[in-house]
């Protein structure tokens, strides 16, 4: 008796070479994508250092005096923090690509998975718009390319936006971190404990704050640390990425 046995591969047409099946079921996270993660460090680091680089050097009794704290305002410290603000965009929206992947490939339907990426692409989102009215600051203030060309009205206005609004980005990110901590606790076999722990320790102030106090910006100055240390986690961590 004479068995037969057939190939379930193809050639590549116009080669003799054959695909390697291990090689197409391998997912792409593993064949060198879990570089991915960095983006959201940079973005982290990124985000955090343009809130920085604008908070005026003025004294709270000059802030009290209304419109004339413009006078103590400078034109390049928007400009840094304007272009910090871009690569941090920029950086989040591909941090989310990257989660919105490992979600389909390591918890495909699972509601949390899923939400960890939206919440940085709402971060993104609300970021942009403020990173906006840095470079507004920028150009606007003595020193920049349109100096003079608005009221000072106009740029005191964009001085109070920028308050807290270049933080409030920051609550997208929140409720990734809630994802987070939900997936660690819950499903352990994806991401280790300590992400949730983190994420809980991280999340705590800023909602203590806006809950008794409405503070609304203190998010921006701990969530950018969370993404800074659940990216490293991600890079690094085999269970993460197996």
């Amino acid at each position: 008796m004479t068995t037969t046995f057939r190939s379930t591969t193809a050639a590549v047409p116009g080669t003799d070479a054959v695909p390697s099946a291990h090689h197409e079921a391998v997912p792409a996270a593993a064949r060198g994508g879990n570089r991915w993660p960095l983006f959201g460090l940079a973005g982290a680091v990124a985000g955090f250092a343009s809130v920085m680089v604008t908070i005026p050097d003025v004294t709270e009794a000059q802030a009290r005096r209304g419109i004339s704290v413009v006078d103590q305002l400078e034109s390049g410290s928007y400009r840094v923090g304007f272009l910090l603000g871009l690569v941090s965009v920029g950086c989040l929206l591909v941090a989310a690509a990257g989660w919105r992947r490992w979600a389909e490939e390591r918890a495909p339907g699972d509601l949390a998975a899923r939400t960890v990426g939206q919440g940085l692409a709402v971060t993104a989102t609300v970021n942009v718009i403020f990173t906006g009215i840095m470079g507004a600051m920028a150009i606007y203030l003595p020193g920049g390319s349109d100096a003079g060309l608005v009221s000072r009205q106009h740029v005191f206005t964009n001085f109070v936006l920028l308050d807290f609004g270049s933080l409030l980005g920051w609550w997208g990110a929140a409720a990734s971190a809630v994802a987070v901590a939900v997936l660690a606790f819950r499903r352990p076999g994806l991401l280790p404990r300590w992400m949730g722990v983190v994420s809980v320790l991280l999340l705590l102030p800023p909602v203590a704050l806006a809950v008794l106090t409405g503070l609304p910006g203190f998010v921006g100055l701990t969530l950018p640390i969370w993404l800074a240390v659940v990216s490293i986690g991600m890079a690094t961590s085999r269970r993460a990425r197996a």
